[in-house]
């Protein structure tokens, strides 16, 4: 935590950038107030028409090893507040309507594992685990596996939280939950080259269809095609400019 008192960093590489997760002593979980920060950051970040692109990654050897459910607070209404604040986190990465890419440097599980694959894409290091081992602990990843369940067929889903089972890297490519798998030392400059290229396309578009794939999730094909025809006549109207 630096001496703000923030638990995410905020920096800036050219148009793109960068929030990392920054409780390297407890493995970068996620608090309510971290979520929030995370939640207003990528808020900015999509109102900021010079940004093109969001990194997100973690401090030190891992990415993030979940939430930090034990700091929730003792009563049920800080412990509503806690899963609040994971909920409006995920409602945040959703609207970005920018590229958002996962710099996994280290270990992703549990809610780690759930920004991963909430992420548009995800470069992670060669030498990392992911997985939803909630269950060896006495849990099961309620929240994580919302976003998750949409990544992964039901058997595999349940072999891993069922089994606690991490996947290394290459299974995690195999399986299209990450994009590329390299060298630790390569992954966050890699992550920030690909946001660059990404958001040298038309950004109203980008946003328009972004919102678009995040708006269709879960609806019936006949709900998710008018508003495919709403988004197109909004893109065309903005090429008549």
């Amino acid at each position: 935590m630096d001496a703000s008192g923030s638990q995410l960093e905020v920096t800036r590489h050219g148009s793109i950038v960068v929030l990392t997760l920054k409780r390297p002593a407890s493995g970068n979980r996620i608090t309510a107030r971290m979520a929030v920060e995370i939640t207003a950051a990528l808020d900015a970040t999509r109102r900021d028409p010079q940004i093109g692109g969001c990194v997100m990654t973690g401090h030190g050897d891992v990415f993030c090893l979940g939430g930090d459910y034990r700091g929730a607070g003792p009563s049920t209404e800080e412990r509503a507040a806690y899963a609040q604040a994971l909920i409006g986190m995920d409602e945040a990465m959703s609207r970005l309507g920018k590229p958002l890419v996962a710099a996994v440097n280290g270990d992703a599980h549990a809610g780690g594992f759930g920004i991963v694959v909430g992420c548009d894409l995800a470069i992670a290091a060669d030498d990392a685990t992911l997985g939803l081992p909630e269950a060896a602990h006495g849990l099961f990843p309620f929240i994580a596996q919302a976003i998750v369940r949409d990544a992964l067929p039901k058997k595999l889903l349940f072999d891993i939280v069922y089994n606690a089972r991490l996947m290394d890297a290459q299974e995690a490519l195999r399986l299209h939950l990450v994009n590329e798998a390299v060298p630790r030392a390569a992954v966050l400059d890699r992550a920030i080259e690909v946001v660059k290229k990404i958001s040298q396309y038309n950004p109203e578009m980008l946003r328009l269809g972004r919102d678009l794939y995040y708006s269709m999730r879960g609806t019936v094909p006949e709900h998710a095609l008018e508003q495919a025809r709403v988004a197109l006549a909004a893109a065309l109207k903005k090429l008549d400019k």
